[in-house]
């Protein structure tokens, strides 16, 4: 296959922002489009991850329009959904492009506007990835399903309140340094643990926020690096794991591990010739707090049960030797569904390049990893990436 590399990124704050959803798409492809010195050359294709743009804001097409918006007709233009998970698995659809010699130069933007519904509206608005036969008909919602994982864990492995408290603790740590961030503030184990409880165990900032937001990256192949004299910025993808599981959480073989994300990432280790042992630096999908910890299970990166030692002992810490999402995570940067995907990996392209905020650069990591969860667990993406 073509080799593939990653040459420019691009990303507007998330939060609750004035700008429409083109804007925010418009504003981060620019700036990828910039960095990656495209803005004069043709793009062969336009891959756009979004997970419901027609029902948050009414905006149907959105490829198309999107093309449009940005000058690069007439370039081919695909939208991607898989719930989530929708910014890596239109990532996937790019890099195959590129890998298999159709296109030199792909655009890929990850967007998401959800504070024009109310979080009510948004919450039944999410739940429609959920099994409608076994869960939403019963009341069942995203953060309902997170509650019983949340739950059998701490039951399972005698893990504590305060335990998992540690877990958003350090993302909002690493948000307050993140200038995109939705929240950039501190907070402690206490406001954790006497926050509003959302689900039982979880509590409001157990969970990620709805937020409005964009991410893009440009996608080239080897021959274009060297065209567009881009090669200390290029970042290589190493390989791409998709895998999915039971539609409804309760046909699964287990609450504490989400298979699609192992199958993922023994694919993707297995087509980059890596072992977990081999990581640098990731982005994990943090939706909630108990799914940083099982994902980190899941991945190989701890053992099972093991994981929160990981936290307590501050190996996933930007200075330690797992850092976990430096930038704040689902958790504080925000979690605009279609735009988290792409976020991953544009965090992750800053941390290779050595750009990433002050404060939140890893130490010279070489190897990154991003896993992007879809539906609730049922459709996961892990990609890894090298220089």
């Amino acid at each position: 296959m073509e080799p593939v590399y990653v040459i420019g990124a691009g990303m507007t704050a998330f939060g609750t922002i004035d700008q429409s959803l083109t804007e925010l798409a418009e504003e981060a492809s620019f700036e990828a489009m910039k960095q990656s010195h495209c803005l004069d050359q043709r793009v062969d294709h336009l891959v756009v991850g979004s997970q419901n743009p027609d029902e948050f804001v009414g905006t149907g097409h959105l490829s198309t329009l999107l093309a449009d918006r940005l000058g690069i007709v007439p370039a081919g233009a695909t939208r991607v959904e898989t719930g989530p998970s929708s910014g890596s698995s239109a990532f996937e659809v790019a890099y195959t492009m590129i890998a298999s010699r159709h296109s030199d130069l792909v655009l890929l933007v990850g967007v998401e506007k959800m504070s024009e519904v109310n979080r009510g509206t948004a919450s039944k608005i999410l739940s429609k990835m959920m099994s409608y036969e076994n869960e939403t008909r019963y009341g069942a919602t995203p953060t309902a399903l997170a509650a019983i994982i949340a739950r059998r864990y701490m039951h399972d492995y005698d893990l504590t309140r305060d335990d998992l408290s540690l877990v958003p603790v350090k993302a909002h740590r690493n948000g307050a340094k993140n200038p995109l961030a939705h929240f950039q503030k501190e907070i402690t184990i206490e406001e954790v643990r006497t926050a509003r409880i959302v689900a039982e165990p979880l509590t409001l900032f157990d969970c990620s926020p709805t937020s409005d937001g964009a991410a893009s990256i440009m996608l080239s192949s080897e021959e274009w690096v060297k065209n567009l004299g881009v090669k200390d910025q290029a970042v290589k993808v190493l390989g791409f794991g998709h895998g999915t599981d039971h539609h409804a959480v309760q046909h699964r073989l287990s609450l504490t591990s989400l298979g699609a994300t192992v199958i993922a990432a023994e694919n993707a280790f297995q087509m980059a010739n890596l072992s977990p042992r081999d990581v640098d630096v990731c982005e994990l999908h943090d939706a909630f707090s108990i799914l940083e910890l099982v994902n980190m299970e899941d991945i190989g990166l701890a053992n099972r049960g093991k994981s929160i030692e990981l936290v307590r002992g501050g190996r996933t810490e930007v200075f330690g030797d797992i850092p976990v999402n430096t930038t704040g995570g689902l958790k504080a940067r925000g979690h605009p569904t279609g735009a988290t995907g792409v976020a991953q990996i544009h965090d992750i392209y800053n941390q290779l390049i050595g750009q990433a905020p002050k404060g939140l650069q890893v130490d010279s990591p070489r190897i990154a990893l991003t896993q992007n969860i879809g539906g609730f667990g049922n459709n996961i993406c892990v990609g890894l990436f090298g220089v």
